[in-house]
């Protein structure tokens, strides 16, 4: 996120002042999140894609995406969606065009793909962040979680990856992420040994959660109670000597409560349709990518304008509708995202004279 603001500083702060109003309308957003592909070579069980998933599945066109980018110009760009972003045949040409027009750029991949070829094309693309989906940290947890991924390979893949990053020193940041679920939630502290046994630079996780029509009930963890002190302490410990970076802070803090509560944040705020937006890969403008299955459009971006329907009556009114009652929008209801920390900085912020005046008059 400091690697975007320094490079867009204007486009930054003008969409940090749209935040901090929080009025009906916004400038144009500091985040693009755009769907690179829709289309898998993975079966996850906690994904939709897996669960009758009703709108069409694709990839992004390069060209559709030069339309859209040239509209918004985003300091941060991520282009990751429900699909593997190594399937789509334009992405490199993709990334190539947001770094010349100075745009962070990050994805997510399953690595099963992340092949020689595809390593060198890769990091010759100056992609800022590569972030490598793993939900296992051995070969029975994780393939029986993503189903037609190999343990082994994605392990050597990312190896590899790093080697190669590192001999040609080149600046992209390897992450690791993955999704706390019951069938491998005993992994937690092993997660994090993984991270810098394959040398990668950050690592990150969240709990599974509603993915359009698929509830993951069989794979929520609201009720976890085993030995929850003894996994608590045996995470804080492998975090403790990471060289890796890592960020897992709500993840314990859901653990340490044993599950008397949900992980869902309804009455938290959240302020994503005032700085980021997503659009699947055919067009369709969301709030966020939890909108997997487009439960919540706002237009179509190939047959409108941005800038129209940014600011329409019906994202107005949303972005109304979370301010007052998060718990009112079932989509926004059943999600995890908290940002509460951004209200805290927005509160010392009006402190100040000329902020306070402004925020006063935010629905002008």
């Amino acid at each position: 996120m400091k690697s975007a603001i320094a490079r867009k500083p204007v486009r930054s702060i003008v969409s940090s002042m749209s935040t901090f109003r929080h009025g009906q309308k916004a400038g144009l957003p500091f985040k693009l999140k755009f769907e690179s592909s829709s289309v898998c070579n993975l079966k996850c069980g906690m994904c939709p894609l897996n669960s009758g998933l009703k709108r069409k599945q694709g990839f992004l066109k390069f060209d559709n995406f030069k339309k859209v980018f040239d509209q918004i110009k985003p300091a941060y760009l991520n282009l990751t969606g429900i699909g593997e972003p190594f399937l789509n045949p334009d992405i490199f040409d993709i990334i190539k065009y947001a770094k010349k027009n100075k745009a962070m750029v990050k994805f997510d991949t399953n690595a099963m793909l992340l092949n020689e070829e595809n390593i060198t094309k890769i990091l010759e693309t100056g992609v800022d962040v590569l972030s490598i989906s793993i939900d296992g940290t051995t070969k029975k947890s994780y393939e029986q979680i993503r189903v037609g991924g190999n343990f082994d390979t994605v392990r050597q893949n990312v190896k590899r990856l790093v080697e190669e990053r590192n001999k040609v020193n080149s600046s992209t940041e390897v992450h690791m992420f993955f999704v706390l679920q019951a069938k491998n939630i005993q992994e937690l502290p092993n997660f994090v040994k993984l991270a810098d046994e394959l040398g990668v630079n950050y690592v990150a996780g969240s709990f599974v959660v509603n993915l359009g029509d698929n509830k993951n009930e069989k794979n929520k963890i609201f009720d976890y109670k085993e030995k929850v002190d003894e996994l608590v302490r045996e995470t804080e410990e492998a975090v403790k000597n990471a060289k890796a970076k890592v960020s897992i802070e709500p993840l314990l803090e859901y653990i340490k409560s044993s599950g008397s509560k949900e992980f869902y944040n309804e009455d938290m705020p959240c302020f994503m349709p005032w700085y980021s937006v997503f659009i699947t890969w055919d067009g369709w403008v969301n709030p966020c990518d939890f909108s997997c299955d487009n439960e919540i459009v706002f237009g179509n971006v190939f047959e409108k304008p941005f800038k129209e329907i940014w600011n329409n009556e019906k994202l107005k009114n949303f972005r109304i509708q979370l301010l007052n009652s998060r718990k009112e929008i079932p989509l926004c209801k059943n999600c995890g995202v908290n940002e509460s920390y951004i209200e805290d900085e927005f509160k010392k912020i009006r402190k100040i004279p000329f902020l306070k005046r402004l925020q006063n008059n935010k629905n002008s």
